[in-house]
């Protein structure tokens, strides 16, 4: 019981991190936006940013989680959420098809990385 315990109280202290830092981004970006520093790249606009970045720490913090032994796995779902808002936040700067080709290349290396990469983890 107490071993899942622990797993859960990572699992909200992982949680609060992501979405925290995804609300200070979109923080960020909102402000640059209003005052005419956000960057207008193809037909891309704050959403795009926000889902771009949302995306991007998504990916990111599978792969710090896979490469930690002492933080949770993160599961097949956790890559295919941050691929999905990577796709979103890309479709605003390119076409569907490059976006969608980015996405699977991603994802398909976080997945490598991962299988190449993972360290065994001992039960005791």
């Amino acid at each position: 019981m107490n071993k899942f315990k622990n797993a859960m109280e990572q699992w909200g202290i992982i949680n609060a991190l992501y979405f925290g830092g995804v609300l200070v981004w979109a923080g960020i970006v909102f402000a640059a936006d209003s005052l005419g520093f956000l960057p207008q790249i193809g037909s891309s606009d704050a959403w795009s940013w926000i889902f771009l970045g949302a995306g991007v720490a998504a990916l990111i913090g599978n792969l710090i989680r896979q490469a930690s032994s002492s933080i949770l796995n993160p599961s097949g779902f956790d890559y295919i959420f941050g691929a999905v808002l990577l796709a979103i936040g890309l479709g605003g700067f390119t076409s569907l098809y490059i976006a969608l080709s980015v996405v699977l290349l991603l994802v398909g290396g976080a997945i490598l990385y991962t299988a190449l990469f993972r360290t065994r983890r001992t039960t005791a």
